[in-house]
């Protein structure tokens, strides 16, 4: 009888230990099946465990998400996914958001109703205010990758304008505002001596100061671009034209020629300013796209100062070190409108 005793508590003792090591591998074995898994943008077929490039592409590879790779894992991933999912309102008209249907159903021309969901109070973004027609915008890092969204941000830098205008070859010996009377000398001129005095109009004047460089060319095109800098403004417009006229210092020997082309680089002191390709422009309202947090994107109105050939200078709306979206905001601007256009007719 003790013989059976001891031989009963020691095949106990081992089935127990047993269990435990079994539990402890299988646990185990579950951390090390989950990981991440990369796949590439344009290719789902792609799958790989580490970060890289697409084999077919070149695209870099985004993250897939945590998952499973155990068939029995799967259902419980699958569950979750399902605990999470919005619950759908109404179905809309892709093409009309104003038309619902309270089940699936096409249009006239076949396309499927597009679901608008049920937003719960925490994860609603409101429209701005002022911003009619347009709502805020959440991406995934994915549609990220895929529509390939660039940023900017918005800081101090000087922004610099060519301001093309003409001008006539003056010079010789004399004072600048005799000689500008009439834009050429009455007297023989001589080359190394010659200048020239460019008319600004009246809404690139206020940029136009002495010093500034500028570049000068024959009408006719023929011949190099010669460099200069302005020298002075003249005092007064003695056209009546709302035409102010300045004098180009050049730099060496003009051609023989009457007539010329003028560049000049008007200049401003470092203000705050944006790529002009963030800025959307209605004709009536200018707006940014502005990165509020990670793939989440909030249409904010501004108003611009003076307008640069790679820089535009933000007057009201934005405050330095601020992202505004640079490339694919129009498809973002798209999406919004979209957003907006459900909202309203819900």
């Amino acid at each position: 009888m003790k013989k059976l005793m001891i031989l009963l508590m020691a095949l106990s003792a081992m089935g127990v230990l047993g269990i435990t090591g079994c539990s402890k591998e299988k646990a185990a074995a579950q951390v090390e099946a989950k990981k991440t898994v990369y796949t590439c943008p344009m290719h789902h077929q792609i799958r790989k465990d580490q970060p890289g490039e697409c084999p077919i592409c070149g695209m870099t590879l985004v993250p897939l998400g945590d998952i499973e790779e155990t068939p029995s894992a799967a259902t419980p991933a699958l569950k979750s996914d399902k605990a999470v999912e919005k619950k759908i309102k109404y179905w809309a008209n892709p093409m009309n958001p104003a038309q619902h249907s309270p089940k699936p159903m096409k249009d006239d021309m076949g396309m499927d109703y597009v679901p608008v969901y049920e937003e719960t109070a925490s994860g609603e973004m409101k429209n701005p205010a002022g911003m009619e027609g347009l709502a805020p915008i959440h991406l995934s890092p994915y549609k990220e990758q895929l529509i390939d969204v660039k940023y900017a941000t918005a800081e101090k830098a000087p922004i610099t304008r060519l301001i093309h205008t003409s001008g006539r070859f003056a010079g010789g010996e004399g004072d600048f505002a005799a000689l500008a009377s009439d834009f050429a000398a009455q007297r023989p001129l001589k080359a190394s001596g010659r200048y020239v005095v460019a008319e600004v109009y009246a809404l690139d004047i206020p940029f136009v100061k002495a010093g500034q460089k500028a570049f000068v060319s024959s009408l006719s095109g023929s011949g190099d671009r010669i460099a200069g800098r302005v020298a002075s403004v003249y005092p007064y417009d003695g056209t009546q034209s709302r035409v102010t006229r300045v004098r180009i210092n050049l730099a060496q020997a003009a051609p023989p020629d009457i007539f010329a082309n003028v560049d000049i680089e008007a200049s401003t002191e470092p203000r705050l300013s944006i790529p002009p390709s963030a800025v959307m422009n209605t004709g009536t309202q200018k707006y940014v796209f502005v990165a509020t947090a990670p793939g989440t994107f909030n249409p904010q109105a501004i108003t611009l100062g003076f307008q640069g050939d790679d820089l535009d200078e933000v007057t009201s709306g934005l405050k330095a070190g601020e992202k505004v979206v640079q490339g694919a905001n129009f498809l973002i601007d798209a999406d919004s409108k979209i957003k907006a256009a459900f909202s309203e007719s819900k």
